[in-house]
């Protein structure tokens, strides 16, 4: 399982992202390439048969670019640590995801052996009850009374082998094997709530919406820093048919009708949604966390419930109306209804410990721990 997260495409997807954001960080680094300028002419002289090639070479070096390098390093920083955030929170909502589908086959198939124990008991008493009938110390409808039961645990034992088969099939195709047989697993840590909300700042989704209000706030800053007019230094060498020329050149952007100022408006605005969302994100994650501890203790005392306190007397009472039924004191119904308190009480046993895993081993993977 371990392994397959790691593999998993949704992963490989997001740190093909961050090696990609990773990228933008070299290129705001690199300063632009400087420009190379050439002509070439036929020049004729105005009196005379003086002629020859003229010819010039300029280069240019743009340097608007170091008022925005800061910024856009900055931002770039920014935009890697938001898509390694969010592919640490891609990674956790992928482990829990597949831990989800883990449990969900490993009960799958305790509920099957479970009920195929129980089609084995009823078999056995509906033997019992056959042998009772032939030596006269049973009454006849008892048989189809019994064999009717038997009928119907075979069709829950027949419904619930086709869940375990959908359910390991769904495990199977994103583990990328052929599973044959899942095991129960240990029950996950309990996860408190002091202790989630300690970690709330290190959770990868609100310390991504944090890098995405950083990198807002320094595209607003590289916007407004693109107002300091363009400059571009340079030289030049000419030879012409009467002359040659050597010197320099300097050229400026003249802000005539473009002062940047709706790329600022729009770049400032975008910082403040992302200061918004971040904020929001962070209040999401309270609540979800809050909500997921809840449902974490509420799951776990509930299967301890059923367990301890359920179970036991419903296994107490099929013991003793079964005997009752042999000594000749009770009737199949009152055992068939037995059995079926006793069925129904070790179905919820798996169910509310299913749910347990499911919840709590969530809340485990989402608060940013790895299962032991």
């Amino acid at each position: 399982m371990a392994a397959t997260i790691e593999r998993d495409p949704r992963v490989t997807a997001s740190r093909s992202r961050v090696r990609s954001a990773e990228g933008s960080i070299t290129a705001a680094r690199t300063p632009p390439n400087p420009e190379v300028e050439a002509t070439i002419g036929r020049g004729i002289a105005r009196e005379g048969p003086a002629r020859r090639d003229e010819w010039g070479l300029a280069i240019s070096l743009p340097l608007d670019w170091l008022a925005r390098r800061g910024p856009e390093i900055e931002a770039a920083r920014a935009t890697v640590d938001e898509v390694t955030m969010e592919s640490a929170a891609l990674r956790a909502e992928v482990s829990a995801e597949l831990w989800r589908l883990f449990v969900s086959a490993a009960y799958a198939q305790a509920e099957v052996e479970t009920l195929e124990a129980t089609e084995q008991q009823v078999d056995a008493l509906t033997r019992l009850v056959r042998r009772r009938v032939a030596v006269g110390e049973g009454r006849p409808v008892e048989v189809p009374r019994v064999e009717l039961e038997l009928e119907r645990v075979r069709n829950d034992v027949a419904s619930a082998r086709g869940s375990r088969d959908a359910a390991v099939a769904q495990l199977g195709a994103w583990l990328g094997a052929t599973i044959s047989r899942v095991e129960v697993p240990p029950t996950p840590p309990q996860v408190e709530d002091a202790a989630a909300a300690g970690d709330l700042a290190w959770h990868p989704r609100v310390r991504a919406a944090l890098a995405r209000a950083t990198a807002a706030r320094a595209e607003a800053s590289t916007a407004r820093r693109s107002r300091i007019p363009a400059v571009t230094l340079g030289g030049f060498y000419s030879s012409e048919l009467d002359r040659e020329a050597i010197g320099g050149r300097l050229a400026v952007e003249l802000p005539l009708w473009d002062w940047k100022s709706g790329r600022v408006r729009r770049a400032e605005a975008a910082a403040d949604e992302a200061a918004s969302r971040a904020d929001a994100e962070r209040r999401a994650v309270t609540a979800a966390i809050a909500d997921a501890v809840s449902a974490c203790a509420r799951t776990r005392a509930i299967a301890d419930r059923q367990r301890a306190d359920i179970l036991p007397r419903a296994e107490d009472s099929a013991r003793t109306l079964e005997r009752t039924f042999q000594l000749g004191e009770a009737g199949i119904l009152d055992v068939i209804d037995a059995r079926r308190v006793l069925l129904a009480a070790r179905r919820d046993v798996l169910t509310s410990a299913r749910e347990r895993d499911i919840e709590c081993g969530a809340l485990f993977l989402l608060s940013g721990r790895e299962l032991p």
